[in-house]
């Protein structure tokens, strides 16, 4: 399992983004690990905030970069630690699959899904909500969606 930091330094190795991609990125990692490898990638919880699921830890380190681009050494993590190959290959296919998407996008297709809508409950679109989202939900809704052939195919 690798810290938060260590995923999100690997995506912002790609292209500069705003904060919101990054954490929605980090965010299909880890749903998209729990529905193929049955574990969790990442070491932190993702919670039903109102623009989608964030990672509080990597939000306290990012919140200044909410609306610009994240500067390159804003996480003073070592991408160079994630080695094995399973690991890469689920980081390229994320990427893949979501690279063309702005922030907003991503949030946008979040809020259409399950695990984030269950985590949410009742709680007003705009309402500040700390709700975790569940694994055993996150798992259950994208396994649904792989077909074994790649991301959501």
């Amino acid at each position: 399992m690798y810290k938060i930091f260590d995923i999100a330094n690997w995506f912002l190795g790609k292209e500069a983004m705003d904060q919101k991609k990054v954490q929605k990125l980090c965010y299909y990692t880890q749903a998209w690990s729990l529905a193929i490898f049955s574990k969790p990638i990442i070491d932190c919880k993702f919670e039903a905030w109102a623009h989608g699921p964030v990672c509080r830890e990597l939000w306290s380190k990012l919140h200044v970069h909410t609306y610009f681009d994240i500067p390159q050494d804003a996480l003073k993590s070592d991408s160079s630690v994630i080695s094995n190959i399973d690991d890469i290959e689920l980081l390229e296919r994320v990427w893949e699959t979501y690279k063309d998407f702005s922030g907003y996008q991503l949030e946008v297709l979040t809020h259409k899904e399950r695990p984030w809508m269950i985590a949410r409950g009742d709680t007003p679109e705009f309402q500040r909500c700390t709700t975790e989202i569940s694994e055993d939900e996150m798992k259950h809704y994208y396994s649904t969606l792989y077909l074994g052939d790649g991301l959501g195919e």
